[in-house]
């Protein structure tokens, strides 16, 4: 390792002395910062940060402070090529000697998708099976926040043992299929609600439909629930209409019996259509079993029902027994009955959740439905449900072979596999063998290496277990071993197989299949640049795609920040718009990297990908469907670009109030590229006034009355203001929403059926001035800002694949190379794909 000495460079002193010391030195230290005594010694780790921060403030023009005397360009060209040079060199070394990256496990995402590959099993879900992985730089991919203590040892060995028997065992369940009507489910039976008049609370009931027409006496009890096999023509008509969506406490329309047999891929197929109840009180007249008088014609009758004029978004959820649910999928359902058909991954015990998203979702002291009108209350009908599998392309399953090969098995009780071997020790051996080496991520030649795993097995057969349980017990401790749970290498250039395994890990999260693996000249550009184009346009690649905007983007922490019910009831229980804004986000990235479009597109585009619900929630032109498709947005609409879509405009608020401190430190940070350092403890956040006397700015303004509080939040509050004409969900607000009795009061009902008790309060003032004098009246201007560095918004993102891709940070010394990185790619204005080619192709990609 090469010894740096102390002493500042002589070419740097000099600037020091003019421009710095006057603050820092050993009698002011201005910032804790004392460079009068401040070393050289670059190979302190906390020196050499030190440093960075004082190159960084003074290239980026932050120091000296405006109200000092400036430098020279070229003094200070001078100053930052005397510190960086030997900086950049020092931080080559420390490369060469030990590697950018330090050695790290999976997190436990990359360990799910890497069971999947190793055993074959595709729908294998054990991810939150384990503890939480720790995070830094925004990503849970980095080496020294990916620490293991036999905490997690015991949950990978649990997980392992878990994972290898529903493999095996897939073998026990050929696939059959099931057919579940609606008219048999207890959840569905129990909205019956029973009532004389069949009014009184039918907004929650289940109404017995043949095609439109309701059955009242099957209400009654005078009529049977189905006529069951009697009549198969009438029974594929018998439905169940709903004119509510599903909540737990109140609704539900789940199919319960599915009982489904393992974990595996599963067809589901499902009758369903759209109609519309008839109105109560429709025509003026008084509403049975209400007093006073009271017109109540969006209270749906169960006497009275038509044709569907529109479809209704339906969305299919696993429902555990916990009460937990998990999104499967999402169609339209049309006034002419159809039959979807979907492939999911189920759990075992897990059951099917329909729910129709647009539908309201009633609480106690409803008043209103926003959706009806007085030609009749929207619902949809379900028929039935039908489920095959699980679903396998051999027999015995893929799964069971990854691990026994062709050795024969019998089925114990229906749910349980034991395989025979005629020859114990020499398939233990040769199985094991086969095994270790599809599962670590290095190559594997020497047979000795499986001595200890088939140790493993022997002691289990002597301590009494049969050949199944002892050949489980040593499959599960490789996929526990260090080989299988950490990426290894040497400093320097990676290895053809490591190179296969770091590609594969960066743009599938998971390990390289056969093709990858088989490449002894995948260190060629153009080899890597062919399976580049090839693993990008697999579906796998959308592994890559969701966790890396779910940690870039924070999309993970969309459900955290559930709208309030009473400031925000229009969006409140609106699982949907939560969901649409989700797919939006994704498929605009993907669109990015498709299309290699430019980098500034994530500033501001001119399209998006929206379905009705955004639509609707963005105020563009309406059109019907669940689906998202890729939308023209017309010139004025603020829209276009990561920061105006709904699923970031949701993750940088907290479901109560906007804050321009959050979103803007978002912005600068996660699309800028700058670090903001963390508040000062002690420092409490501003508590946004909900009664509607006070806006946020004017609050901001009184805590940046003091300098150390405003000189952070003048990099990050404006670029923050310039948001704060979107609400809490995205959607669009010229004033501030407010509990007291201020202002004026909203007119409608939410989606719980209540009626809006919030009032359009202070008017927002969106506008702003960044740092260096730039000032902008909306977010449309802030964005043309913002947009113009293209360099910038480049060199952040290919910042941010090189640490998901690589496990390490962009050190100083890397820096040049991220220069050249974007040098290749000026020529196409920054293409998201070519930057994901170019950081490929970098040296800090191929080496470790």
């Amino acid at each position: 390792m090469v010894a740096y000495g102390n002493e500042i460079p002589e070419e740097a002193y000099s600037f020091l002395d003019n421009h710095c010391l006057d603050c820092h030195d050993s009698v002011d230290t201005k910032g804790d910062l004392d460079m009068e005594s401040l070393a050289f010694d670059l190979n302190d780790a906390d020196v050499f940060a030190t440093w960075i921060k004082i190159h960084d403030r003074a290239d980026h023009g932050e120091m000296p402070p405006k109200k000092k005397r400036r430098p020279e360009p070229r003094d200070l060209e001078r100053f930052l090529k005397a510190i960086a040079k030997p900086m950049e060199k020092a931080d080559r070394d420390r490369a060469k000697t030990y590697g950018r990256s330090m050695v790290r496990r999976m997190n436990r995402f990359e360990y799910e998708n890497t069971l999947r590959h190793v055993l074959k099993t595709p729908w294998l879900q054990v991810a939150d099976r384990l503890p939480e992985d720790g995070m830094a730089h925004l990503f849970n991919k980095v080496g020294n926040r990916l620490d293991v203590s036999h905490v997690q040892i015991g949950k990978y060995l649990e997980t392992a043992d878990h994972a290898i028997r529903l493999a095996m065992n897939a073998a026990a369940f050929p696939s059959v299929t099931k057919k579940f009507y609606a008219r048999g489910e207890p959840s569905m039976i129990n909205y019956l609600k029973y009532r004389p008049n069949l009014q009184t609370n039918a907004t929650r009931a289940a109404i017995p439909l043949i095609g439109t027409t309701p059955q009242p006496n099957v209400v009654r009890g005078l009529e049977p629930l189905t006529v069951g096999d009697s009549d198969p023509a009438l029974r594929e008509q018998e439905a169940f209409g709903f004119v509510s969506g599903t909540y737990t406490a109140t609704t539900k329309y789940d199919f319960t019996r599915l009982e489904l047999p393992t974990d595996g891929r599963y067809r589901i197929r499902m009758k369903t259509y759209s109609f519309l109840a008839g109105p109560n009180g429709a025509n003026g007249g008084e509403d049975e079993g209400l007093t006073g008088g009271e017109k109540a014609w969006w209270r749906p009758s169960r006497t009275e029902a038509f044709r569907g004029t529109r479809s209704e978004p339906i969305t299919l959820y696993a429902l555990a027994d916990s009460g937990d649910s998990r999104w499967l999928t999402t169609f339209d359902s049309f006034p002419d009955p159809q039959v979807i058909e979907r492939v999911v991954d189920l759990k075992k015990g897990e059951s099917i959740r329909p729910d129709a998203g647009r539908l309201v979702r009633t609480r106690p002291g409803h008043k209103g439905n926003p959706n009806a009108t007085r030609a009749g209350v929207p619902g949809f009908a379900l028929n039935w449900l039908e489920v095959e599998g699980p679903l396998s392309e051999q027999w015995p399953p893929a799964s069971y072979q990854a691990l026994f090969g062709d050795l024969p098995f019998k089925v114990i009780n229906g749910v349980q596999v034991e395989v025979y071997s005629t020859n114990n020790d020499e398939d233990a051996e040769r199985l094991l063998f086969d095994f270790m080496r599809r599962s670590y991520h290095r190559l594997v030649r020497d047979k000795a290496e499986v001595d200890p795993y088939f140790a493993i097995y022997r002691k289990a057969q002597a301590l009494g277990e049969n050949f199944t349980d002892a050949m489980v017990a040593a499959f599960a401790s490789i996929l526990c071993s260090p080989d299988f749970l950490y990426f290894e290498s040497q400093a320097g250039k990676l290895s053809s197989h490591e190179l296969a395994t770091r590609l594969s890990y960066f743009l599938w999260n998971g390990p390289p299949d056969d093709e990858l693996r088989a490449l002894r000249s995948i260190g060629r550009s153009s080899t890597l640049r062919q399976q580049t184009e090839r693993m990008l346009r697999d579906p796998r690649s959308e592994r890559f795609l969701n966790a890396f905007l779910d940690y870039w983007l924070d999309l993970r922490e969309i459900n955290a920040n559930a709208p309030d019910a009473q400031l925000y009831p229009d969006y409140y229980l609106d699982d949907m718009l939560t969901e649409s804004s989700l797919l939006e986000t994704r498929m605009f990235f993907r669109e990015l990297i498709d299309k290699d479009l430019p980098v500034r597109n994530l500033v501001d585009s001119d399209f998006t990908y929206i379905n009705e619900r955004l639509a609707d929630h963005y105020g563009l032109a309406r059109f019907e469907g669940v689906e998202p498709r890729l939308v023209a947005l017309p010139e004025d609409s603020p829209r276009g670009g990561l920061l105006t879509q709904a699923s970031v405009l949701r993750v940088t608020a907290n479901g109560t109030t906007t804050s321009p401190v959050l979103r803007g430190v978002w912005i600068v940070e996660r699309i800028m590229g700058l670090e903001i350092p963390p508040p000062p403890s002690g420092v409490e956040a501003i508590e946004p006034d909900t009664r509607g006397a006070t806006t946020v700015r004017e609050q901001l303004d009184k805590h940046r009355e003091a300098q150390s509080c405003n000189a952070c939040h003048a990099k990050f509050d404006p670029a923050g203001f310039a948001l704060e004409s979107f609400d809490v969900a995205g959607g669009w607000q010229d004033r501030y929403r407010a509990l007291g009795e201020v202002g004026e009061r909203a007119v409608g009902f939410g989606k719980n059926g209540h009626e809006f008790t919030f009032r359009f309060a202070q008017p927002v003032d969106c506008s702003g001035e960044l740092r260096d004098g730039r000032t902008f009246a909306d977010i449309k201007e802030l964005k043309a800002h913002l947009a113009a560095d293209e360099r910038a918004l480049a060199r952040n993102l290919a910042n941010r694949f090189i640490v998901y891709a690589t496990g390490a940070p962009v050190s100083f010394g890397d820096r040049p190379h991220v220069e050249k990185i974007l040098d290749s790619c000026e020529d196409n204005r920054f293409g998201v794909r070519s930057l994901i080619h170019a950081v490929i192709q970098s040296e800090l990609f191929r080496a470790k």
